[in-house]
């Protein structure tokens, strides 16, 4: 197919899986990384985590929420806050990433957590209005629509309660998608639901989305965290393992995925050839706010 009319297939191809809003869903891809994910994704976005985590009012005694939790990088840190007096609830929809969470837990001999799995809206609404001292959601806002999330949070965090966000900005891992768009150029007929995500432009608009009412903006800042990569199939490692490409894999024809992550990795190793590296950087927001 000659250059010229690849990109024109391509973007016609998204715009029809738009339209028939068949979704990807980032469960599967989850379980499948849950193994590896601490190695990889929490190994290098941990040091940012840490940072939000460190800036929030955590009190012994109090119930917090941990949504979208993963493997339990926030969790088991927040039951260590909270002491045996209080609760945590660690929320996800992945099976796989509870079970790890669990486990790791169990080994650690932490006995103040209950795991729930659940999408983070879906929980939330069931719960009772001001029943909560704070939550922490790290990495799964943009699985969700903001709008409603706010509605949510400001309804069931208690007044002086704190909220704690971080999430990858849409600038993020740009030389990646960049190369995942070459590759579908080729492999149109690969793309077979739509994916969708919703990422922050930047640290303003956390602010500007989750702070209109009832929280207050305690701090809020843009970081970034480099991933090292030697070579094409360093960076494909990567995106698996670490969990960055769940929804991604999902929303691809399972008989072209080998093909289609081949590529990847061909087209990648071109570029360190040329002495041009393909860039992970993982560029993020994050938000700390109380309810007044």
């Amino acid at each position: 197919m000659k250059s010229a009319l690849k990109l024109p297939q391509l973007i016609y191809r998204t715009a029809m899986l738009k339209l028939s809003n068949i979704n990807s869903d980032p469960t599967a891809d989850y379980n499948v990384a849950a193994a590896s994910y601490d190695a990889y994704y929490s190994k290098y976005l941990g040091k940012g985590a840490l940072g939000m985590l460190e800036k929030l009012s955590i009190k012994s005694g109090q119930h917090i929420l941990d949504l979208a939790c993963g493997t339990g990088f926030f969790t088991h840190r927040l039951a260590e806050k909270v002491g045996k007096h209080g609760k945590v609830v660690a929320v996800d929809l992945s099976p796989g990433m509870l079970q790890c969470n669990q486990e790791n837990a169990t080994s650690q001999g932490i006995s103040n957590i209950n795991f729930v799995q659940s999408d983070a809206l879906s929980f939330l609404s069931r719960l009772s209005d001001n029943s909560v001292d704070g939550i922490v959601c790290g990495w799964g806002i943009c699985y969700m629509e903001h709008r409603k999330f706010l509605q949510e949070i400001e309804r069931v965090v208690k007044p002086g309660g704190f909220i704690g966000l971080i999430e990858n900005r849409a600038c993020s891992l740009k030389a990646i998608s960049d190369l995942f768009t070459k590759v579908l150029m080729d492999y149109p007929n690969a793309m077979i639901k739509n994916m969708v995500i919703h990422l922050p432009k930047d640290k303003n608009y956390l602010v500007k989305t989750f702070c209109k009412s009832s929280f207050k903006v305690q701090e809020a800042w843009d970081g970034e965290v480099t991933v090292p990569c030697e070579d094409g199939n360093a960076v494909a490692e990567y995106m698996i393992k670490s969990g960055t490409s769940a929804g991604f894999l999902d929303a691809l024809d399972k008989n072209l995925l080998p093909q289609v992550m081949q590529n990847f990795v061909r087209y990648a190793d071109e570029s360190f050839a040329k002495g041009q590296e393909v860039p992970v950087i993982h560029e993020f927001s994050a938000l700390v706010a109380t309810k007044e």
